[in-house]
This record gives C-alpha cells, structure tokens and sequence, in this order.
C-alpha cells in the first residue's frame, strides 16, 4: 500500500463519501458481475445510499474503516457483527494493496472483539482476492437480481 494512504475507523458522517466510492467500484471495478447490464446495476446500487451508509455504520456490532489519500477516501470497509459486509476500492486504487490493508483492519477488529472466523459473500470479481487472502468457499453459491455470491469464511 502507498505511504501516503491512512486506514483510519470512520462513522456515519462520511456515508456520503463512501456511497460515492462504492456506487463508482462497483459500477467501474465489477463489470465481471454486472456485465454492464442496467437492470442488474441498478438491482445492486439501489440501496447504497448515504442514508443506508449512515444506518449500517451506526449499527449495534458494526465497525468501519475508510482508506484516505490526503482528505480523499478511496477505500472502505465495513464489519457488522461477523460478516465483512463491504470492502470497497475506487478504480485509481485498485492492485496497490489498500484492499488487503482494509481487510487486514476488518480481521483484527473480528480478532479484538472475540470473534473466531469472519464470513463474507464475495462477487465473481473479488473472489480471487480473496481467496489469496485466506478465505474459503463457505456455502452455496448465492444468486440474486443476475449476481452472483459466494459465500466465504476465514478462522481467526
């Protein structure tokens, strides 16, 4: 990861920040699972709003995290009780390592509050990250609205 990026705990005041990165990642890092079809993005962006952002993040069990370029944020993660519920990279970022920080933050966080494995659904795209990062199938593969998931699981 690039010195001049920071893993930093973030709350609900940068929903808006981090709805516009996800919305972009998605749209611009995951054409694998989307395959630029309108109804399938439309199906997967509909509830990454700010307000929604802002409601995860504040939830019982919930933690989050945003990589920062200066006062740019171009990764986010977010942990809700045992499930790494979102990680995020924008385009610009992507392969320079903020993924893994972002993972690496969500793993010990799982590890400090007690946890013994932390679970994830993964996209056709991040699957392979992911499984070079420890994960392991976990399930049946989940589909929804043209997406695909796959349920994934790492012991801590």
């Amino acid at each position: 990861m690039p010195q001049d990026t920071q893993i930093i705990p973030v709350g609900p005041v940068t929903a808006e920040a981090a709805c516009t990165l996800i919305r972009q990642s998605i749209t611009h890092c995951c054409s694998l699972d989307h395959g630029h079809d309108p109804a399938i993005l439309t199906a997967w962006l509909i509830n990454k709003t700010p307000e929604n952002l802002a409601a995860w993040m504040s939830a019982p069990d919930a933690a989050a995290w945003g990589a920062y370029r200066g006062d740019t944020m171009v990764g986010f993660a977010l942990v809700a009780r045992a499930t790494l519920a979102l990680c995020y990279v924008v385009p610009e970022a992507i392969h320079q390592g903020v993924g893994r920080a972002l993972l690496r933050q969500a793993e010990g966080h799982a590890r400090k509050v007690g946890l013994s494995a932390l679970g994830l659904e993964s996209t056709r795209t991040a699957e392979h990250f992911y499984r070079r990062n420890g994960y392991v199938p976990h399930g049946a593969v989940q589909t929804w609205a043209g997406l695909q998931a796959q349920p994934m699981r790492m012991a801590l």
